[in-house]
């Protein structure tokens, strides 16, 4: 007779977990594809489809390179030029046509990608946001900055020909930050996340904002996963 017996099964070996980016810190990462989108009102976004720990992912519309009217978005054109500068890009080309697994179900997408920064690994830091639009608690990852993978330089490092590591030190205060907006805390999200992302849960909306930190563990796996 034995205690226990081992097995072999797929299912009883798989790891647990998920890979998913649901809360604010560091991510080693790799750039699959950076995908081109352009707002109704006509501004330019940059959305990453990227790897995460084997995890295949899309990080949304926080990227933002140009306004409305075509002028550099200041913040997002900032940070999209570190990831140049991070990849050794003088020059990106125009946009090319690619499928990519990011429809509904992972499905095949017909978007317009840059193929120069394609298959870059970084490390990216993201912050989460959370704000009331329509009644509705929406959930960002927004992208705060962008280090080399292999020994965490910054742009401004690498321009410098600085020893790199300095820059991304001084930021380990920062990566856990949250933001809350639209009257939000800690407790309403920490509720909202724990019924499964309800809609029609933000409640009015009022105009307090506030950017406390707290950790990774007190978020669970995002309504996709």
């Amino acid at each position: 007779m034995s205690f226990a017996k081992a097995s072999k099964k797929s299912e009883d070996v798989k790891q647990g977990g998920s890979n998913f980016i649901t809360a604010s810190g560091v991510y080693p990462s790799t750039i699959l594809a950076p995908v081109v989108s352009v707002s109704k009102g006509g501004s330019q976004s940059v959305d990453l489809f990227v790897e995460h720990l084997g995890q295949k992912q899309i990080v949304y519309g926080n990227l933002r390179i140009t306004n409305n009217d075509g002028s550099p978005n200041k913040i997002g054109a900032k940070i999209f030029n570190q990831l140049l500068i991070i990849a050794g890009v003088d020059a990106v080309a125009d946009p090319v046509t690619a499928e990519l697994p990011i429809g509904k179900k992972e499905a095949m997408k017909e978007c317009d990608i840059l193929e120069d920064l394609c298959d870059l690994e970084v490390l990216m830091r993201i912050q989460m946001e959370y704000s009331v639009y329509n009644s509705n608690i929406q959930e960002k990852k927004i992208i705060k900055a962008f280090f080399r993978a292999s020994d965490s330089a910054t742009a401004e490092e690498i321009v410098n020909e600085e020893t790199p590591g300095a820059g991304f030190e001084r930021e380990q205060k920062y990566v856990n930050n949250i933001t809350f907006k639209d009257g939000l805390d800690e407790a309403a999200i920490t509720a909202w996340i724990a019924q499964k992302r309800p809609e029609g849960t933000g409640g009015g909306s009022a105009t307090a904002s506030a950017a406390p930190s707290f950790g990774k563990e007190r978020f669970g796996k995002s309504k996709s996963e």
